[in-house]
């Protein structure tokens, strides 16, 4: 049966009904299957380089999800990417729904001015707009930790952040749109002592005095209370600003200017810096297929903070979502993924998977071991704390001996049934004319304790390719459910699959 026919799309106009969490969306035979449900809890596949993770259980759940009308952002970190969800979207019949963001796409997501102009109770308010830039300056913070060997960073952080907020403030006041390359130039003119902040050539020649102006005037009539907002935001500017030492201050403009640049030169200008945007995370929530067409592997850090912006919107637009009043009706499910995920987990991941799910959010999170994780966010705790939200895992062939106890310790132990058998030979009155020797001989059985699946066998399963038969194997769990043991009588707590790469 080809593939086109196997999986039927549901249209992007289905009916909300049709997202009932116990739809099938891949049958595993037996009466068991993975279903909407399973996808709302979120997804993580595990395999060493070269198992066959994407080729299998990744490729086997995303078409699942593209045939059922799933919305998705698609995070890369490989150059192949794109083109391999081109195709997955070829065979389900979703090629209508791609929307490719990227170099030369004519696409441009304004992520500052979209959550400034945004409608709800949220929209406009600057410490979401600041907790957008601080969620990618953690890209950076990160690398720089790791290059410095760490350290407790925590003052300058908060200190950035108290610049950001009244840097978003002021071209609020004003009323003009928010860009980046307009903070950069309010950031870049800012008084640098409080005698330069009173000096007529300072006003005369400041973007950040121009502006400071403007919004002064604004704010007058806008009235009080906005204008005693406005006198808050201008004593930043013109006097706590400037009374900051040289060292912090530098410190402080250094991150911006680290975390700025890349979106206000190319690549990323044309894709990030316009005034109006004309693709969003909502286009997700309506059923496209958004494809960040702009791979670590090619673009590094600013291809990793391109797709950290798509990100925290994409999960902050999904947690806005409010489910269909009409009994009976459900979200269209919109999925986050990433393949190489550690190169864009946050600790805001875990806050986020732990109440995606009513908002309609699916995670698929692909890496090669849970060490991967720990790397980035720092400890075993935030680790647990992702993966615990993510109740679907699947395990594909790994030489990670620390994953693949994890993995035995997570499918749990069972009491197994031992024989012994003892026996041996005695001789008899040793020395006697006869010769004569008894025999002895016995069994006992004993219970222990065992592990459903020992470490060791993760690493012996099936990695796809020619020499296996194009067969990928995987250990799947997921969280609470039971499958029918190898004697048809026992439940265990896993099911073993085998995807082919070929169908």
């Amino acid at each position: 049966m080809e593939i086109r026919k196997r999986f039927r799309r549901t249209p992007a106009s289905a009916a909300a009904a049709e997202y009932h969490p116990s739809t099938l969306l891949r049958d595993w035979g037996a009466g068991q299957g993975f279903r909407i449900g399973d996808a709302l809890t979120g997804v993580c596949v595990f395999g060493a380089t070269g198992s066959g993770k994407t080729s299998g259980p990744a490729m086997h759940i995303a078409l699942g999800y593209l045939a059922a009308g799933f919305g998705f952002l698609v995070l890369t970190s490989k150059k192949e990417e794109c083109r391999q969800w081109v195709e997955w979207a070829r065979l389900t019949g979703r090629l209508d729904d791609l929307v490719i963001f990227g170099p030369d796409s004519g696409l441009c997501f304004n992520f500052l001015n979209a959550e400034a102009t945004r409608a709800g109770g949220g929209g406009g308010i600057t410490l979401n707009i600041v907790a957008t830039l601080m969620e990618c300056l953690s890209a950076i913070a990160v690398d720089s930790a790791k290059s410095e060997g760490g350290g407790d960073n925590k003052w300058f952080e908060d200190a950035t952040r108290n610049m950001l907020e009244n840097l978003i403030d002021l071209p609020t006041f004003a009323g003009i749109p928010i860009t980046l390359q307009l903070l950069r130039s309010i950031v870049s003119t800012a008084p640098q002592t409080p005698k330069e902040a009173h000096s007529a050539e300072w006003r005369e020649g400041s973007v950040c005095a121009a502006i400071l102006g403007e919004a002064e005037g604004k704010a007058r009539e806008a009235g009080d209370a906005a204008f005693a907002d406005f006198e808050e935001c201008q004593r930043y500017w013109l006097k706590d600003f400037p009374a900051l030492s040289e060292k912090t201050r530098s410190i402080i403009v250094l991150s911006f200017a680290m975390l700025v640049r890349p979106f206000i030169t190319r690549p990323l200008a044309q894709l990030f810096s316009q005034p109006v945007s004309n693709v969003s995370p909502e286009d997700c929530c309506a059923g496209k297929i958004v494809i960040v067409d702009l791979p670590v592997q090619e673009y590094h850090l600013a291809g990793r903070l391109a797709n950290l912006a798509w990100k925290y919107c994409f999960q902050r637009a999904v947690l806005r979502r409010e489910p269909p009043s009409e009994p009976g009706t459900y979200l269209r499910p919109v999925v986050l993924w990433a393949d190489e995920a550690q190169n864009f987990v946050t600790k805001f991941d875990a806050e986020y998977q732990a109440v995606a799910r009513s908002a309609g959010g699916c995670t698929v999170y692909l890496t090669q071991n849970r060490e991967s994780y720990r790397r980035v966010l720092g400890d075993d705790d935030a680790v647990d704390s992702l993966l615990g939200n993510l109740q679907a895992k699947f395990f594909c062939q790994n030489s990670s001996t620390g994953t693949n106890g994890w993995a035995s310790a997570l499918f749990g132990e069972r009491w197994v049934e031992l024989m012994t058998r003892t026996g041996g030979a005695t001789g008899v009155g040793i020395g006697a004319s006869d010769g004569r020797v008894t025999s002895n001989a016995g069994f006992s059985t004993v219970h222990q304790r065992r592990h459903f699946i020992e470490a060791a066998q993760f690493a012996m399963l099936r990695r796809g390719g020619e020499r296996n038969g194009y067969l990928v194997d995987a250990y799947v769990y997921n969280g609470g459910e039971r499958y029918a043991g190898t004697d048809g009588k026992e439940e265990v707590p896993f099911k073993f699959l085998t995807f082919n790469q070929r169908s």
